[in-house]
């Protein structure tokens, strides 16, 4: 296979094979859709790892603002408040119980709170409710030559109106928001 030489076998697909081996080297995986699809592939790969955070840098911590809602774990203890003053050895947290201090030291997990977004999934589900409600009511609606009790249009509008609500209360229920991990000891 020393001093192969290429050449286009199809113009269409531009599939190249090797002239010397006679098609034993197939070389249709490099098309141009290939090579743009593995630099897609290397570009989310390496954006992916990019963004990637290491949760056992205390830095994570002390660049948190002021009245930020954070979930620490010390020792045994979880404690709930909210970011009074951080610095590279001490936590300050409102809580509860009132103003805690926590050393670098006790501190093994801080989480934060995380923003809901109940608005806009009850807006999506509105919306992709409506689309399916839509779809059926169409898909339901009396064929030309069949019995029609209902009008088309009623029957439309009521399967609208009743994805429309479905989608909502689905996009309202659906869980948001929680606590995401910031540092870990």
């Amino acid at each position: 296979m020393d001093g192969c030489q290429f050449r286009m076998r199809r113009e269409s697909t531009r599939v190249y094979t090797c002239v010397q081996c006679a098609g034993a080297i197939d070389l249709a995986m490099i098309t141009p859709q290939f090579v743009c699809r593995f630099g897609a592939l290397l570009a989310l790969v390496a954006t992916t790892m990019a963004a990637q955070t290491n949760i056992t840098d205390w830095n994570n911590v002390t660049v948190l603002t002021t009245g930020t809602q954070i979930q620490i774990t010390a020792g045994s203890r979880t404690i709930r408040g909210k970011v009074d003053r951080i610095t590279d050895d001490v936590l300050v947290v409102i809580s509860r119980k009132g103003q805690e201090t926590l050393n670098r030291q006790q501190v093994s997990v801080v989480l934060v709170k995380k923003l809901s977004h109940r608005k806009r999934n009850a807006l999506v589900g509105l919306a992709a409710g409506t689309g399916v409600g839509l779809g059926i009511g169409i898909a339901a609606r009396s064929k030309p030559g069949q019995l029609q009790i209902i009008s088309n249009g009623a029957v439309i509008g009521f399967f609208a109106v009743a994805g429309a609500l479905v989608g909502t209360i689905v996009g309202v229920v659906i869980p948001t928001g929680g606590w995401r991990e910031i540092y870990k000891k």
